[in-house]
Order: C-alpha cells, then sequence, then structure tokens
C-alpha cells in the first residue's frame, strides 16, 4: 500500500492580511467619529443662535408692549444666559413712502410721478406742506415718522463673538 502524503492546507490569514483590514476598520471608525464630532459641533451652533432668536424675540416683544415709545439706546448682559448680550436701540425717523416702495429706483420714480392733481400753482398746499416741514407728496410719496427699532444679541460662538439683529418700524401715532 502506497501512503499518501498530507499536505499543510493553509488556514486563516497572513499577518499582510489582518494589517490591511485592520486599517481599513480604523479608517472607518475615524471617519465615523469625526462625523458624529461634527454633528456635535453643528447642533451646538445651532442651539447657540436658537437661543440668540429666541432673546431676540423677547426683546422686540418687550419693545413692542410698552404703551410709550421713545429714542433710546440700553444694552446689557442676558440674565441666565452666559456669554449673551443685548443691545436696543429706537430712534425717530422720517420714511419716504416713495423710496420704501421703490428701492433703489426711488430717484427714476421721482421724476415719473404724476403732477399734483391740482396742479403746481395751489400755493396753499405747498405752504401747508412746508410749514409741516415736508415735501409735496408726489416728489416724496409721503413722509411718516416712525421709531426704527433695532434689537441684537451677541452671542458666544466658540471662541468668537456672533450676532443676530432683528429691525422693525413702529408708527409714532398709534
Amino acid at each position: 500500500m502506497k501512503r499518501f502524503k498530507k499536505r499543510n492546507k493553509r488556514s486563516g490569514f497572513t499577518l499582510l492580511e489582518v494589517a490591511i483590514g485592520m486599517g481599513m476598520a480604523a479608517a472607518a471608525m475615524v471617519y465615523t467619529y469625526a462625523m458624529i464630532a461634527d454633528g456635535m459641533k453643528y447642533q451646538k451652533r445651532a442651539v447657540t443662535l436658537t437661543n440668540a432668536i429666541h432673546l431676540a424675540k423677547i426683546k422686540m416683544a418687550q419693545v413692542d408692549s410698552s404703551t410709550t415709545m421713545q429714542s433710546d439706546k440700553s444694552k446689557g448682559t442676558v440674565p441666565g444666559f452666559p456669554g449673551y448680550l443685548f443691545e436696543t436701540e429706537i430712534k425717530e425717523e422720517e420714511l419716504d413712502l416713495l423710496k420704501l416702495a421703490a428701492g433703489p429706483k426711488a430717484e427714476e420714480l421721482k421724476k415719473k410721478a404724476p403732477k399734483d392733481m391740482l396742479g403746481d400753482k395751489d400755493e396753499g398746499l405747498s405752504d401747508l406742506m412746508k410749514k409741516r416741514g415736508q415735501k409735496k407728496s408726489f416728489e416724496t410719496g409721503g413722509l411718516l415718522k416712525v421709531f426704527h427699532v433695532k434689537v441684537a444679541i451677541e452671542y458666544p460662538e466658540g471662541n468668537k463673538k456672533s450676532t443676530y439683529q432683528v429691525e422693525t418700524f413702529r408708527s409714532t401715532k398709534y
């Protein structure tokens, strides 16, 4: 009888194959952890910005709920929110409705604006407008006295400070 020789069959992985597999797994883990860290960073930024928006709404509501409005400027810290600062500014201004409606093309529209239906010879209207300190309505579209309200919330964003700002107008006669 003839004896058969047993051959050594290879079983398992070589050291090189194990090293390549470990390297691929490590790269996948590093990428995954980096994505998780970025997600946490963006979530923190979203929370701080949301807080700033919420605080600006509260401050704007405080200004809007006041029964008397006057030109004023104030600033300070926000209690309960470390690192957050607020600044409110209220100024009385005149808005030209034509400029507001036309935007950057207001000067072109002023040239094309229709003349006053009573004509330019109505000195009584011109005198009345001058006494009020206004130009003729066809030249301006009408001037409105308003309070320009600005609320700015400064909040921490990493190593720097960012600002969220809201503006609105409120009529002087309400």
